[in-house]
Protein backbone atom coordinates (compact mmCIF):
# COMPACT_ATOMS: atom_id res chain seq x y z
CA UNK A 1 0.00 0.00 0.00
CA UNK A 2 1.29 3.71 -0.41
CA UNK A 3 2.09 5.76 2.23
CA UNK A 4 -1.08 7.64 3.45
CA UNK A 5 -3.63 4.55 1.95
CA UNK A 6 -5.37 2.87 4.82
CA UNK A 7 -7.41 -0.06 5.32
CA UNK A 8 -10.00 -0.54 8.00
CA UNK A 9 -10.99 -4.08 8.85
CA UNK A 10 -15.09 -4.78 10.02
CA UNK A 11 -15.41 -8.09 12.50
CA UNK A 12 -18.67 -8.48 14.78
CA UNK A 13 -18.58 -11.58 16.85
CA UNK A 14 -14.99 -13.40 18.39
CA UNK A 15 -16.58 -16.81 18.33
CA UNK A 16 -17.89 -20.04 16.94
CA UNK A 17 -20.76 -20.07 14.82
CA UNK A 18 -24.41 -21.15 16.08
CA UNK A 19 -25.97 -21.44 12.91
CA UNK A 20 -25.18 -21.59 9.56
CA UNK A 21 -26.56 -17.73 9.66
CA UNK A 22 -23.74 -16.68 11.97
CA UNK A 23 -20.81 -17.99 9.74
CA UNK A 24 -20.61 -14.64 8.39
CA UNK A 25 -20.51 -12.92 10.99
CA UNK A 26 -19.04 -15.06 14.20
CA UNK A 27 -14.89 -15.20 13.69
CA UNK A 28 -13.75 -18.57 15.45
CA UNK A 29 -11.09 -16.93 18.11
CA UNK A 30 -8.16 -19.42 16.53
CA UNK A 31 -8.75 -17.66 12.98
CA UNK A 32 -9.06 -14.38 14.61
CA UNK A 33 -5.87 -14.49 16.13
CA UNK A 34 -4.50 -16.10 12.74
CA UNK A 35 -5.32 -12.73 11.64
CA UNK A 36 -4.08 -10.61 13.71
CA UNK A 37 -0.67 -12.70 14.39
CA UNK A 38 -0.38 -12.00 10.23
CA UNK A 39 -1.26 -7.85 10.46
CA UNK A 40 0.96 -7.44 13.61
CA UNK A 41 3.82 -9.19 11.96
CA UNK A 42 3.31 -7.41 8.08
CA UNK A 43 1.00 -4.38 8.44
CA UNK A 44 0.66 -1.47 11.15
CA UNK A 45 -1.97 -1.63 12.96
CA UNK A 46 -2.77 2.13 13.93
CA UNK A 47 -6.52 3.16 15.81
CA UNK A 48 -8.87 5.30 14.47
CA UNK A 49 -7.50 8.30 16.68
CA UNK A 50 -4.40 7.93 14.59
CA UNK A 51 -6.57 8.42 11.69
CA UNK A 52 -8.46 11.45 12.85
CA UNK A 53 -5.43 12.73 13.79
CA UNK A 54 -3.61 12.36 10.30
CA UNK A 55 -6.45 13.62 8.51
CA UNK A 56 -6.60 17.31 10.89
CA UNK A 57 -3.07 17.38 11.40
CA UNK A 58 -1.68 16.00 7.74
CA UNK A 59 0.82 13.54 10.03
CA UNK A 60 1.91 10.98 7.68
CA UNK A 61 0.23 7.25 8.82
CA UNK A 62 2.96 4.38 8.60
CA UNK A 63 2.87 2.51 5.20
CA UNK A 64 0.53 -0.23 5.47
CA UNK A 65 -1.68 1.33 8.35
CA UNK A 66 -4.84 -1.17 9.23
CA UNK A 67 -7.72 -0.24 11.42
CA UNK A 68 -9.64 -2.99 12.97
CA UNK A 69 -13.33 -2.35 13.95
CA UNK A 70 -15.90 -4.51 15.52
CA UNK A 71 -19.88 -3.36 15.03
CA UNK A 72 -22.21 -4.40 17.59
CA UNK A 73 -20.40 -4.72 21.25
CA UNK A 74 -20.58 -8.56 21.71
CA UNK A 75 -19.53 -10.08 24.83
CA UNK A 76 -17.28 -12.54 23.13
CA UNK A 77 -15.24 -9.13 21.97
CA UNK A 78 -13.90 -9.36 25.18
CA UNK A 79 -13.79 -12.81 26.32
CA UNK A 80 -12.17 -13.90 22.74
CA UNK A 81 -10.39 -11.27 21.50
CA UNK A 82 -9.89 -9.08 24.09
CA UNK A 83 -7.25 -11.42 25.23
CA UNK A 84 -5.76 -11.77 21.49
CA UNK A 85 -5.80 -8.66 20.86
CA UNK A 86 -3.51 -7.55 24.09
CA UNK A 87 -1.45 -10.66 22.91
CA UNK A 88 -0.23 -8.89 19.57
CA UNK A 89 -0.62 -5.23 20.88
CA UNK A 90 -3.61 -4.33 18.56
CA UNK A 91 -5.38 -1.25 19.16
CA UNK A 92 -9.28 -1.47 17.68
CA UNK A 93 -12.28 0.14 18.50
CA UNK A 94 -15.45 -1.54 19.24
CA UNK A 95 -19.22 0.08 17.94
CA UNK A 96 -21.05 -0.22 20.51
CA UNK A 97 -25.06 -0.51 20.82
CA UNK A 98 -25.34 1.79 23.47
CA UNK A 99 -28.78 1.48 24.83
CA UNK A 100 -28.40 -2.23 24.43
CA UNK A 101 -25.96 -3.31 26.84
CA UNK A 102 -25.79 -5.66 28.84
CA UNK A 103 -28.57 -7.40 26.77
CA UNK A 104 -28.98 -9.63 23.64
CA UNK A 105 -29.10 -8.82 20.25
CA UNK A 106 -32.70 -8.99 19.08
CA UNK A 107 -32.19 -6.96 15.97
CA UNK A 108 -30.61 -10.34 15.04
CA UNK A 109 -32.23 -12.87 16.87
CA UNK A 110 -35.91 -11.43 15.84
CA UNK A 111 -34.75 -12.35 12.55
CA UNK A 112 -34.06 -15.65 13.49
CA UNK A 113 -30.55 -15.78 14.61
CA UNK A 114 -29.26 -17.03 17.75
CA UNK A 115 -29.42 -15.14 20.81
CA UNK A 116 -26.03 -13.53 21.40
CA UNK A 117 -25.34 -11.48 24.93
CA UNK A 118 -23.85 -8.26 24.65
CA UNK A 119 -20.92 -6.51 26.43
CA UNK A 120 -21.62 -5.20 30.12
CA UNK A 121 -20.14 -1.83 31.35
CA UNK A 122 -17.98 -3.66 33.66
CA UNK A 123 -16.40 -5.52 30.89
CA UNK A 124 -16.30 -2.56 28.35
CA UNK A 125 -13.98 -0.61 30.97
CA UNK A 126 -11.67 -3.27 31.52
CA UNK A 127 -11.08 -3.09 27.67
CA UNK A 128 -9.98 0.83 27.72
CA UNK A 129 -6.38 0.44 28.13
CA UNK A 130 -6.33 -0.96 24.60
CA UNK A 131 -9.75 -0.64 22.84
CA UNK A 132 -11.52 2.44 21.92
CA UNK A 133 -15.55 2.63 21.80
CA UNK A 134 -17.38 4.21 19.47
CA UNK A 135 -21.07 4.57 18.88
CA UNK A 136 -23.26 2.40 17.04
CA UNK A 137 -26.76 3.86 17.71
CA UNK A 138 -29.13 2.85 20.41
CA UNK A 139 -30.68 0.19 19.00
CA UNK A 140 -29.14 -0.33 15.98
CA UNK A 141 -31.98 0.74 13.72
CA UNK A 142 -31.88 1.39 9.93
CA UNK A 143 -30.78 5.22 10.08
CA UNK A 144 -32.62 6.28 6.98
CA UNK A 145 -35.58 4.60 7.32
CA UNK A 146 -36.54 6.44 10.74
CA UNK A 147 -38.13 9.88 10.83
CA UNK A 148 -35.15 12.65 11.21
CA UNK A 149 -36.13 13.44 15.40
CA UNK A 150 -35.88 9.74 15.69
CA UNK A 151 -32.60 8.91 13.54
CA UNK A 152 -31.18 12.39 15.85
CA UNK A 153 -32.20 10.46 19.29
CA UNK A 154 -30.30 7.37 18.05
CA UNK A 155 -27.02 9.16 17.24
CA UNK A 156 -26.79 11.58 19.78
CA UNK A 157 -27.75 9.67 22.53
CA UNK A 158 -25.79 6.70 21.71
CA UNK A 159 -22.56 9.27 21.78
CA UNK A 160 -23.91 10.55 25.20
CA UNK A 161 -24.26 7.74 27.11
CA UNK A 162 -20.72 6.15 26.36
CA UNK A 163 -19.09 8.85 27.15
CA UNK A 164 -21.07 9.65 30.55
CA UNK A 165 -20.08 5.62 31.23
CA UNK A 166 -16.75 5.64 30.29
CA UNK A 167 -15.86 9.50 30.93
CA UNK A 168 -14.20 10.32 27.78
CA UNK A 169 -14.94 11.70 24.57
CA UNK A 170 -16.80 8.97 21.53
CA UNK A 171 -15.37 10.47 18.17
CA UNK A 172 -16.31 7.78 16.17
CA UNK A 173 -19.60 5.93 14.76
CA UNK A 174 -20.37 3.32 12.28
CA UNK A 175 -23.82 3.38 10.73
CA UNK A 176 -26.03 0.03 11.25
CA UNK A 177 -26.59 -2.46 8.38
CA UNK A 178 -24.02 0.19 6.82
CA UNK A 179 -27.15 2.14 5.50
CA UNK A 180 -26.70 6.32 5.15
CA UNK A 181 -27.85 9.09 3.41
CA UNK A 182 -27.18 12.63 2.99
CA UNK A 183 -29.37 13.44 6.13
CA UNK A 184 -28.24 10.53 8.23
CA UNK A 185 -24.30 11.96 7.40
CA UNK A 186 -25.72 15.16 8.38
CA UNK A 187 -26.82 14.18 11.60
CA UNK A 188 -23.84 12.16 12.74
CA UNK A 189 -21.71 15.52 11.89
CA UNK A 190 -24.19 17.74 14.13
CA UNK A 191 -23.70 15.12 17.01
CA UNK A 192 -19.80 15.72 16.87
CA UNK A 193 -18.17 12.79 15.58
CA UNK A 194 -14.84 13.26 13.85
CA UNK A 195 -15.38 9.94 12.01
CA UNK A 196 -17.82 7.34 10.34
CA UNK A 197 -17.82 3.75 9.34
CA UNK A 198 -19.45 2.53 6.36
CA UNK A 199 -19.55 -1.19 4.84
CA UNK A 200 -18.47 0.56 1.47
CA UNK A 201 -15.18 -1.65 0.51
CA UNK A 202 -12.10 0.06 -0.77
CA UNK A 203 -8.61 2.06 0.75
CA UNK A 204 -9.52 4.72 1.87
CA UNK A 205 -6.65 7.91 1.96
CA UNK A 206 -6.35 11.46 3.28
CA UNK A 207 -9.02 12.79 0.56
CA UNK A 208 -11.95 9.92 1.37
CA UNK A 209 -14.33 11.75 3.34
CA UNK A 210 -14.04 11.33 7.20
CA UNK A 211 -17.68 10.35 7.56
CA UNK A 212 -18.28 7.95 5.25
CA UNK A 213 -15.04 6.19 5.67
CA UNK A 214 -14.45 2.45 3.70
CA UNK A 215 -13.87 -0.73 5.64
CA UNK A 216 -13.16 -3.96 4.21
CA UNK A 217 -15.53 -6.75 5.93
CA UNK A 218 -13.94 -10.17 7.30
CA UNK A 219 -16.18 -12.77 7.53
CA UNK A 220 -16.57 -15.67 9.99
CA UNK A 221 -14.97 -18.23 7.87
CA UNK A 222 -12.25 -15.88 6.17
CA UNK A 223 -9.11 -17.65 6.10
CA UNK A 224 -5.96 -16.38 6.38
CA UNK A 225 -4.96 -16.60 2.30
CA UNK A 226 -8.47 -14.81 2.13
CA UNK A 227 -7.89 -12.11 4.12
CA UNK A 228 -4.51 -11.57 3.27
CA UNK A 229 -6.32 -11.28 -0.56
CA UNK A 230 -8.64 -8.64 0.83
CA UNK A 231 -5.57 -6.30 2.13
CA UNK A 232 -3.75 -6.41 -0.66
CA UNK A 233 -6.82 -6.16 -3.27
CA UNK A 234 -9.07 -3.40 -1.15
CA UNK A 235 -11.94 -5.66 -1.72
CA UNK A 236 -14.74 -7.81 0.27
CA UNK A 237 -14.07 -10.17 -2.47
CA UNK A 238 -11.72 -13.00 -2.25
CA UNK A 239 -11.03 -15.69 -4.70
CA UNK A 240 -8.44 -17.19 -6.81
CA UNK A 241 -10.33 -15.67 -9.87
CA UNK A 242 -9.34 -11.92 -7.50
CA UNK A 243 -6.37 -10.80 -8.96
CA UNK A 244 -6.71 -11.27 -12.46
CA UNK A 245 -9.73 -9.00 -12.11
CA UNK A 246 -8.31 -7.07 -10.23
CA UNK A 247 -5.13 -6.05 -12.10
CA UNK A 248 -8.01 -6.52 -15.59
CA UNK A 249 -9.86 -3.72 -14.27
CA UNK A 250 -6.64 -1.58 -14.02
CA UNK A 251 -5.64 -2.36 -17.40
CA UNK A 252 -9.53 -1.31 -18.72
CA UNK A 253 -9.31 1.98 -16.71
CA UNK A 254 -5.66 3.15 -18.00
CA UNK A 255 -6.73 2.36 -21.67
CA UNK A 256 -9.87 4.56 -21.14
CA UNK A 257 -7.99 7.29 -19.04
CA UNK A 258 -5.79 7.32 -22.19
CA UNK A 259 -8.25 7.55 -24.69
CA UNK A 260 -9.84 10.95 -23.28
CA UNK A 261 -6.59 12.40 -23.41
Amino acid sequence: MAENRFLILMYHMISTPRSDSEIKYACTPGLFEKHMRFIRQNCNAVSLDDIVTHHIQRIPLPENSVVITIDDGFEDNFINGYPILQKYSIPSTIFLTAGMLGEKNSWMSSRGFPERKLLSWYQIKQMQDLVGFGAHTLNHVCLPEIGRDTARKEISESKAIIEENLGAEVKHFAYPYGLLNEQVVKLVKEAGFKSACTTRSGFNNSSTDMLKLRRIEIFGNDSLWKVKQKLKFGTNEASVFQPLKYYASRVVSRIAGNQHQ
